[in-house]
């Protein structure tokens, strides 16, 4: 008898330690309002044993997500009351990585075990979902996050206004994050849902329901609105935004200012290209700049004038060195000394690209010396300012961590803006475009075939040492395949008089007088191809499913 009194003693002083924290009771309260805002009221009965809830409990709750596209979005989380047994409790708040926690209780107060309700009033928005035939709220009810087995979850949803319960859905998931567990139960009634679980919840698992209604119970934000919750949320889709517009308007505004082209002439043929300018100078003052046809169009006029030769073999062409005396034209002379500077043959290849890339800066910097300025300006100082202060607002982006993808896209629109005017900025002076008028009648006499239809007087004879001697210029103007077409019949003819086709003396390589077209193509264009590869270094360019703990609210909670 005394031993069976002792056994019963020693378990009575056990059963403390044998009793387990849990929250018998999670009830959620959901009031929808018609601006889509939301007041939840939780009421979470616990048993506390002093171990893990020692103070109180907490209950985290995410406010920061991110959206199909990748931006962050951030919903509002405001409490209203925290209550323990129905009287109000004190607590306070710590931010989390993506929330908020919220702790119910003192830090200097300790409960004594026992079973305790927490009350957690709060109010949130942008928890609903418009789709294009209804609305709904996807809700973690309880959050998947407490570290407690839930012996019974229950919530409900009440819109702003009575709707038929015929169209009101209502379903749910239960389990751990991911699951799609069916351990529940719901119905639906006037304007509202009422959903419970029919098991419990293991430590981890939690409860979420989808209630779907009819378009316009609640009201759905506008494009402005959400355009405004968007750059928001999102500081570095702002500044970049900025960045975009800022640039814009300031680029327009110095187009506006100094980037306006005079207006052109009066344009009529000429037989003759202006007196004094080199192919490669009409095309540098044409285009406003440099690029691989200006450096082509002088390589073909070097040996035009005899002191180039071309070889090409199967597409691989190299250059030679010849003597003459012919007369050079600004930038010629530096650039026939930086071609050959180390030997009197130069391959287009790859492994000569410093030599080549070396003519072609050369070259450049005789054309920018001769003509920049006094012909056309790049204004290209003009785009220092936006292209500082876009970089400057990056590395703010950047050093802030809020790099969403829509921040590239848009800081590509800065690129292209940039891009586009640089080119729109370049203006020629009044003499600039009086020489423009002038290229451009030379360019009708060298694409129209019939020269009669151009009302010349005295047009020059159509012989081989005029086609070689303009070929440079068709080139810079980018009609040499009309130009030379235009000779066709002209090489014909000789070779049925002198019985050998014509080929240009300076030119080693598969020639046919009878497809001059291709061949003025061929010689414009991978020439240009071949120099453009030379001269770049080698390596330097490369060729309405759901689940549990989805949705709003979630998060979870603990003891403290």
């Amino acid at each position: 008898m005394l031993v069976r009194l002792l056994c019963m003693g020693l378990l009575a002083l056990c059963q403390p330690a044998l009793a387990v924290e849990r929250i018998l009771s999670y009830d959620s309260d959901i009031a929808i309002a018609a601006d889509a805002s939301m007041t939840v009221r939780e009421t979470i009965r616990v048993v506390a044993e002093g171990r893990d809830i020692r103070r109180g409990i907490y209950r985290d709750f995410p406010t920061r997500y991110r959206d199909r596209f990748g931006n962050d979005v951030e919903v509002r989380f405001r409490v209203r009351e925290v209550l323990r047994d129905g009287e109000p409790e004190s607590w306070h708040r710590k931010r989390l990585g993506n929330g908020v926690r919220i702790y119910a209780g003192r830090s200097d107060t300790y409960l004594s075990p026992g079973e305790y309700t927490y009350t957690f009033v709060y109010e949130t928005d942008r928890q609903i979902g418009f789709f294009e035939t209804h609305d709904e709220l996807y809700w973690n009810v309880t959050g998947n996050g407490w570290d407690f087995a839930i012996e019974q979850a229950r919530a409900t949803v009440r819109l702003p206004e009575a709707v038929n319960a015929a169209n009101l859905t209502l379903s749910g998931y239960t389990g751990p994050q991911g699951a799609r567990g069916t351990d529940y139960d719901e119905r639906v009634g006037q304007g509202q849902g009422l959903i419970w679980t029919t098991r419990a919840l293991p430590p981890g698992s939690g409860l979420t329901l989808v209630m779907g209604w009819p378009k316009g119970v609640v009201a759905e934000p506008g494009p402005l609105r959400r355009l405004g919750y968007l750059l928001g949320d999102n500081l570095g889709l702002l500044l970049a935004l900025l960045a975009l517009v800022g640039s814009a308007c300031y680029l327009y505004t110095m187009w506006s200012r100094h980037g306006r082209d005079p207006g052109k002439g009066v344009i009529f043929p000429h037989y003759e290209p202006p007196e004094g300018y080199s192919p490669a100078a009409a095309r540098f003052i044409n285009e406003m700049g440099y690029d691989k046809e200006t450096f082509t169009a002088a390589v073909i006029n070097l040996a035009v004038k005899g002191y180039v030769s071309i070889s090409c073999d199967d597409d691989d062409y190299t250059l030679g060195r010849l003597p003459s005396s012919a007369p050079l034209a600004a930038g010629e002379q530096v650039l026939l000394e930086r071609l050959f500077r180390n030997g009197a043959v130069l391959e287009l290849d790859n492994k000569n690209h410093a030599q080549v890339s070396a003519a072609r800066s050369a070259h450049k910097q005789a054309l920018q010396r001769d003509y920049l300025g006094q012909y056309f300006k790049t204004n290209a100082i003009l785009m220092l300012p936006s292209i500082v202060i876009s970089a400057l607002l990056l590395l703010v982006i950047v050093s802030t961590g809020k790099l969403v993808p829509l921040v590239f896209a848009l800081y590509a629109g800065v690129l292209v803006l940039h891009i586009l005017f640089a080119y729109l900025l370049k203006a020629p002076s009044a003499r600039g475009r009086r020489l423009m008028d002038q290229l451009e009648g030379f360019k009708l006499y060298l694409e129209v075939a019939e020269k009669d239809d151009l009302e010349l007087r005295h047009p020059p004879d159509m012989t081989p040492e005029l086609f070689e001697k303009y070929l440079p210029y068709a080139i810079a103007l980018g009609v040499e395949q009309a130009w030379a077409e235009q000779f066709s019949e002209v090489f014909a003819r000789l070779q049925a008089t002198r019985g050998a086709a014509y080929s240009p003396a300076w030119y080693q390589g598969s020639f046919n007088s009878s497809r001059m077209g291709s061949f003025a193509s061929s010689v414009g264009g991978k020439l240009s191809s071949a120099i453009a590869s030379a001269a770049t270094a080698p390596g330097s360019s490369s060729g309405s499913g759901g689940s549990s703990g989805g949705g709003g609210g979630g998060g979870g909670g603990g003891g403290w």
